[in-house]
């Protein structure tokens, strides 16, 4: 077996376990350290996946979103179940990996398949920030697709995680036919439950230093808009370039479910548009789109509901940001005052002006500080927080 990282014992050993032929990585990826296997063809599951991905999570990984299942394999492995001639659970989203499971060292374990291609962000040939249509074309299909899966058969599976962060507002409560008011509540509690008020001793010293005062948190976490009822539906929750992998015929691939949730799926609108980052005629492309591939009860209000729904992403993307920020600034080794140190807090200090910018409508800030001061609060921040030597 060669590789061309080195990979965790637990890794290495499952990949040897399978008959890996090659190991590649680690892959991109911010809650697993993600490992590509290529099966040797006397693998057992040779049959099955020419690669498939393996995956060891990150200790150090701070959890930002709401979710409802304990793994991705989980989620696919009741997405692909049939039953008589149709898929258990509604319909089956196109082109999404298989699971299989195999007994490794008598311990029944699951394996994705691992899709080869490019991602979306990748592709050649598209115009600079546009997605070519018929990658709209399958991005409608997989939305339709998500509207005909049995959101309430699979309620039964999972729930909410983590539990702990979701006990004022329960989205396992969301009725059959209505709940968007409390799911959008349910999504800002644990958004300032977990990662905020968990940290808020960090947090708030320095979000009060870039023009985020806590009051403008709380006050927004305390605005509930009253939301059109929508039925719960299966929900990705990450549809970004980097999850849509283009295959060699072309065809696009879903990949990267660990965030999937049961509830409004307007939401899983306004998460795609805000990490797409469409030019603006695409957007209101999308948007068209997506009521088309869902339908009109699943789509009714989306013109006065889905500014909500922005609204809180954009929240959620400042008190991520920074957090993320933190977290990479403490992990450096180079001091503040090198050029390297230099580097890094200018692109810290970019990304949070950037979120800090789109945040302060929803927020009600006066000002947002321009990137000059947002560097020298993430400096002074190191500083004080950079371990000795």
């Amino acid at each position: 077996m060669t590789t061309t990282a080195t990979a965790p014992q637990g890794v290495a050993h499952h990949a040897g376990a399978v008959g890996a032929d090659r190991v590649e990585g680690p892959l991109k990826g911010y809650h697993h350290r993600t490992f590509a296997v290529r099966l040797d063809r006397s693998s057992p599951l040779a049959g099955d996946f020419r690669w498939l991905k393996l995956r060891e999570p990150r200790q150090d990984a701070l959890w930002y979103d709401m979710r409802w299942f304990p793994s991705e394999e989980e989620l696919l492995r009741l997405l692909h179940a049939r039953q008589g001639r149709g898929a258990r659970y509604g319909r089956t989203p196109p082109r999404i990996p298989q699971v299989v499971e195999q007994t490794v060292d008598g311990q029944r374990l699951a394996f994705l398949a691992f899709i080869e291609g490019v991602t979306l962000d990748r592709v050649r040939g598209a115009r600079p920030g546009r997605v070519p249509g018929r990658y709209l074309d399958q991005i409608e299909e997989l939305f339709h697709a998500l509207a005909g899966v049995d959101a309430e058969a699979l309620a039964a599976h999972a729930g909410p995680q983590p539990a702990a962060a979701c006990d004022r507002h329960d989205p396992a409560a969301y009725p059959e036919h209505g709940g968007a008011t409390a799911f959008l509540g349910a999504l800002t509690h644990f958004t300032m439950a977990h990662a905020y008020r968990d940290r808020q001793k960090e947090m708030a010293e320095l979000l009060d230093l870039l023009g985020v005062p806590v009051a403008a948190l709380d006050a927004f976490a305390r605005r509930r808009p009253l939301l059109t009822d929508r039925p719960r539906t299966l929900l990705h929750g990450d549809l970004h370039r980097r999850n849509l992998v283009v295959d060699r015929a072309g065809d696009l691939w879903t990949i990267d479910w660990e965030l999937a949730l049961l509830g409004d799926p307007l939401y899983d609108l306004a998460t795609h548009l805000h990490l797409m980052d469409y030019p603006a005629d695409q957007e209101q492309e999308m948007v068209r789109r997506w009521q088309r591939a869902v339908g009109p009860r699943r789509s009714a209000g989306t013109a006065q509901d889905l500014p909500h729904y922005r609204a809180y992403k954009l929240v959620q993307s400042l008190c991520t940001d920074v957090l993320r920020a933190t977290a990479r600034l403490a992990r450096t080794q180079e001091p503040p005052g090198s050029a390297a140190g230099r580097v890094r807090l200018r692109g810290a200090a970019t990304v949070v002006q950037r979120v800090l910018a789109a945040a302060r409508e929803p927020l009600r800030l006066p000002e947002t500080p321009p990137t000059e001061q947002v560097e020298a609060v993430f400096a002074d921040w190191w500083r004080r927080n950079r371990p000795p030597d």
